[in-house]
């Protein structure tokens, strides 16, 4: 039997952080991506799936410092499924 060695979950994807905040646009569902400097970043791929599937970046969504921000917390659903 393998011993268990901690390098072995290196490659385990990260849970996405998700929580809501109130802003002047009212109360926003927001998830952050996770930052591995050893993968490609996919915070450009995300901006590109949320512009195609939720239109142009706008007070329904937006992101900021690799944080999505969504006024409807079945849009926040959404990317969860797609981003997870």
């Amino acid at each position: 039997m393998k011993p268990i060695i901690v390098d072995d979950f290196k490659d385990d994807p990260q849970p996405l952080k998700k929580g809501v905040a109130k802003s002047w646009l009212g109360e926003m569902h927001w998830v952050s991506l996770p930052s591995d400097p050893d993968k490609d970043d996919k915070t450009k791929e995300a901006v590109v799936w949320c512009e195609g599937n939720l239109g142009t970046s706008s007070t329904r969504w937006f992101e900021k410092d690799r944080k999505f921000f969504f006024k409807d917390e079945k849009d926040m659903t959404m990317f969860v499924l797609r981003w997870s």
